[in-house]
């Protein structure tokens, strides 16, 4: 029963992720130049994404807030995705397949950490300045999860739901990179 409940957890938050990207598509179809873009994300790849992230945000703490939330939820539902997906795999060397899980679990939990010092930086009003190179970190250790699949393709459900964390981590950043204080 706890299996069919991890795989319905892990559907359902593949489910909101398909939402969130289909939503920042089908607004930047309609007619971009109708679409408001929110100060908070005049540097973000995606301005519709953000904008959608950080609607609810009247001030830059509010949309950092908002974005960096999203970010640690997404993450923390790596673990049972893998998990999930690992048992999908099938690569004749059991190794190669361990090698992924822990190297996978690894990245995301250290970007889970990063993501968690960025949030108490910020609740202390980062005098240091280092959030932005704190989630430029959390997005690297993505990337050696990604690096893990070398010898066998990304599973595609995995492959969406580590998209949609890069994406999340993009938006931080370009959230981050519209701070009133930098911007002086």
């Amino acid at each position: 029963m706890a299996n069919r409940n991890g795989v319905a957890f892990s559907l359902v938050s593949l489910a909101l992720t398909f939402v969130l990207f289909a939503s920042s598509q089908i607004n930047a179809q309609v007619d971009p130049s109708i679409a408001k873009v929110s100060p908070y994300c005049v540097k973000a790849m995606d301005k519709p994404f953000c904008s959608e992230v950080v609607k609810v945000a009247d001030t830059w703490q509010e949309a950092i807030t908002e974005v960096l939330s999203e970010t640690i939820m997404q993450t923390k539902l790596a673990e049972p995705i893998m998990a999930s997906l690992l048992r999908t795999l099938s690569p004749s060397d059991a190794k190669l397949k361990d090698n992924i899980g822990t190297g996978c679990k690894k990245s995301y939990n250290d970007a889970l950490e990063t993501l968690k010092e960025v949030e108490e930086l910020l609740k202390t009003g980062d005098k240091t300045k280092s959030a932005n190179t704190k989630i430029s970190s959390a997005m690297s250790r993505l990337d050696d999860c990604e690096d893990e699949f070398k010898k066998v393709q990304m599973p595609i459900e995995f492959a969406t739901f580590y998209k949609g964390s890069k994406k999340l981590l993009s938006t931080c950043l370009a959230v981050e990179r519209t701070r009133p204080d930098l911007l002086n």
